[in-house]
């Protein structure tokens, strides 16, 4: 994809976003959460099953599997390809395909830097959750391995992980919570740098201990 191009695309996607490209159509949805739900336009069903997030700016049946963003949205409701699609979108916010002015590069350059930081952001945020899920996990198996309580309060790992449960617990909570879009883009971030502390702590108690191969996340 050429830089001008690029450039194009993102200026289309900050400036008209998939609920606009509903709100023209003939579409019919209802809010449920922070989602949009109704009967998808690209195959016959009776259950709704075509789901809009107006947060991520994407679209997806789960009947026929259709999905994709604002550009791909408008070009399937109107018959057409996602290249005339571009082009439609860019007339209607008065972009030309001229060369990008140096501004333009600049503003395109920041926009993939933060859709890399973005990406990377959603990655470890994954990584916090399914690594306190394990860490749950095999401590619960830990548990059921001992066969007295002697054993439990000898092994000071599992005390101390029971005695910080109910912290763990409410974190995985906030996380999952996160993932679903249940919460602001501001309290994911304190859930995150919570959970990365916790994260933290708990690599290098098994380090020490040499426990590392107790998880299967990496």
């Amino acid at each position: 994809m050429n830089y001008t191009l690029a450039y194009i695309i993102s200026e289309i996607k900050s400036k008209i976003d998939i609920q606009s490209v509903v709100e023209d159509s003939h579409l019919h949805l209802r809010k449920k959460g922070r989602n949009y739900f109704g009967l998808c336009p690209f195959h016959s069903e009776k259950t709704p099953s075509f789901s809009v997030n107006p947060q991520k700016n994407i679209f997806k049946c789960f009947g026929c599997g259709a999905s994709g963003d604002q550009i791909n949205l408008y070009a399937r409701l109107n018959g057409i390809d996602n290249g005339q699609a571009i082009f439609q979108l860019s007339q209607r916010i008065g972009l030309s395909v001229n060369k990008l002015t140096e501004q333009q590069k600049v503003v395109l350059s920041k926009r993939q830097e933060d859709k890399k930081l973005e990406k990377k952001f959603e990655q470890e945020y994954r990584h916090l959750f399914y690594y306190l899920c394990d860490l749950r996990n095999s401590m619960k198996a830990k548990l059921k391995n001992h066969k007295g309580i002697s054993q439990v309060v000898q092994d000071s790992v599992l005390i101390r992980y029971y005695h910080e449960k109910a912290y763990h617990e409410y974190l995985l909570d906030g996380l999952l919570a996160g993932l679903l879009e249940e919460i602001d883009f501001d309290k994911q971030i304190d859930f995150f740098e919570s959970a990365i502390g916790v994260v933290g702590d708990w690599k290098n108690i098994l380090e020490k201990r040499k426990l590392q191969g107790l998880l299967n996340v990496e």
